[in-house]
């Protein structure tokens, strides 16, 4: 079994093997884009779902009966090679539904981040030029959240049940939660990985969906952002980066928040 409050630099496939069943009380995660950075390369659209296939059929087997698994993902837009092609848009969301349906999960929530409009790439300047129908092109300006239960025997109160005293007391969500599923938020800027997301969304899904000292797991940690807000809200976390330049990233910035909160009491540096 892998140490808690530890990131890992290696294929999340080998590292979740050291995981036992049911140990997982939430998944907060963002896989890779399908060959939209440098670090990720699938041969076909279709080599990249079996791959997701193989990766969260393995989250639900460490994820802990009526636990929930959130995974921020959204439609791919692929350039287009030459002038005389166009670009295309993948429908990856709705694709990976269809696949977290077929390894067992149950579909939730689906939570719509709203991102400014001036942070998305314009799609839609030859359009406000000629004004045709048909070439009209909107601005993408939203990710999603998709929300996934594992399956439990009984009603999801027997989890709330679960937790007493001071940790159900301090687990409690404030007011200024979000009322509906459109959530407003800046994209990240200051990462050095090229795509990570922001740390007001893994605070939301990790407050909203786990307790007090659960433990949490990011199958692809980045720059280590959930493992920051496992640390802020009192959670375990563990994490896997198979890149050794974002794994040394995400190792950093987790040590500096640590020793710049005096947090060494409860959560070890990562050596």
């Amino acid at each position: 079994m892998l140490e808690i409050n530890k990131i890992y630099n290696m294929d999340c496939l080998e590292g979740m093997k050291e995981i036992e069943n049911n140990y997982i009380k939430l998944i907060v995660t963002s896989p890779p884009y399908y060959n939209a950075k440098d670090y990720s390369h699938w041969d076909t659209y279709q080599d990249y779902l079996i791959w997701l296939e193989e990766v969260f059929t393995e989250c639900y087997r460490v994820l802990n009966d009526g636990r929930i698994c959130c995974v921020n993902i959204s439609v791919i837009i692929e350039p287009r090679t030459k002038r005389s092609e166009e670009s295309k848009r993948i429908a990856l969301p709705f694709h990976f539904v269809n696949i977290m349906e077929s390894i067992g999960f149950k579909f939730l929530e689906d939570i719509i981040w709203v991102k400014p409009e001036g942070a998305v790439k314009n799609r839609n300047g030859r359009f406000s030029l000629d004004r045709q129908p048909v070439q009209y092109k909107p601005n993408v300006v939203n990710e999603y959240i998709l929300v996934f239960q594992k399956p439990m025997k009984g009603l999801i109160d027997k989890i709330v049940r679960s937790y007493t005293g001071e940790i159900k007391q301090n687990s409690l969500i404030a007011d200024g939660y979000e009322r509906t599923n459109i959530w407003y938020m800046n994209p990240e800027t200051k990462s050095e990985h090229p795509a990570p997301y922001p740390q007001e969304l893994s605070d939301k899904c990790i407050r909203y969906y786990s307790y007090i000292n659960d433990t949490i797991l990011d199958p692809f940690m980045g720059s280590g952002t959930t493992a920051i807000t496992c640390i802020n809200t009192n959670r375990n976390y563990i994490g896997f980066e198979l890149n050794k330049e974002y794994y040394e990233i995400a190792k950093n910035r987790i040590n500096k928040h640590i020793i710049d909160n005096n947090l060494q009491d409860k959560y070890s540096l990562i050596a």
